[in-house]
């Protein structure tokens, strides 16, 4: 397979990253300040989801069959989505397997929709910081396009969260193709291959393709991979 160019935010990101070191955690405060600022301005200008184009219900189909037929084959009990966004993808997902769901973002206003939207009895939504706050503990976490986000020592915190929840597994976005991970400030964006340092992952138990075929294929590698949270070094 060819090798992957880079698209021009990750380019971007790739130039100012080196520069900032962004090694320190990053205070609750300051992560929902640039959370819900990029939800007010609705920086990702999408139409459709305040979450951004990765997150149409036209792109989660891509990969749903996938993803249900996978929650069947674990035979999940219960899912802490975190972060869940606007919930937008995500719904079809559950449409099709109704379980136990507990939707975690850093954004008020956000949650607050949510939950007069989407709110059910087995569905709730809460307002936390998924890198300090303690999340119920779950059959399965999806973190879809959520450490990307985050800087290494965000990143690495939300993990061992996860651990720390007693949840048994994680099924988080990787870039199988990409060979090292840059540090970005948290609330920036760039793909992470969460086998390569500094996370080190062992091979994912399996992954799912999500088809991401948009911008000429530049994030054709991009995948769901599962682990066993109690797998994960601290």
């Amino acid at each position: 397979m060819p090798p992957l160019r880079r698209g021009p935010i990750e380019a971007l990101r790739a130039a100012v990253g080196p520069l900032l070191h962004p090694r320190r955690r990053t205070s609750s405060q300051a992560q929902r300040h640039r959370f819900t600022t990029i939800f007010r301005g609705n920086a990702w200008h999408d139409p459709e989801s305040v979450s951004g184009p990765g997150s149409t219900r036209a792109r989660g189909a891509d990969f749903r069959d996938a993803l249900v037929a996978l929650i069947r084959e674990l035979r999940v009990a219960s899912i802490a989505d975190a972060p869940c966004g606007d919930f937008n993808w995500m719904r079809d997902v559950l449409a099709e397997c109704d379980l136990p769901y507990t939707g975690v973002d850093i954004v008020e206003p956000l949650i607050e929709a949510n939950a007069r939207t989407h709110a059910a009895p087995a569905r709730r939504f809460v307002c936390a910081d998924m890198t300090r706050a303690d999340l119920p503990a779950a059959d399965l976490i999806v973190c879809r396009d959520g450490l990307v986000h985050l800087s290494f020592a965000d990143a690495r915190a939300a993990i061992e969260n996860f651990r720390r929840s007693g949840s048994r597994y994680l099924l988080a976005t990787t870039f199988v193709q990409r060979s090292e991970n840059r540090d970005v400030p948290t609330g920036g964006w760039r793909v992470l291959n969460m086998q390569a340092p500094p996370f080190s992952f062992p091979a994912p138990l399996t992954t799912i393709d999500e088809r991401c075929v948009h911008s000429d294929g530049i994030y054709r590698d991009k995948r769901l991979g599962l682990w066993e949270l109690a797998a994960l070094g601290r």
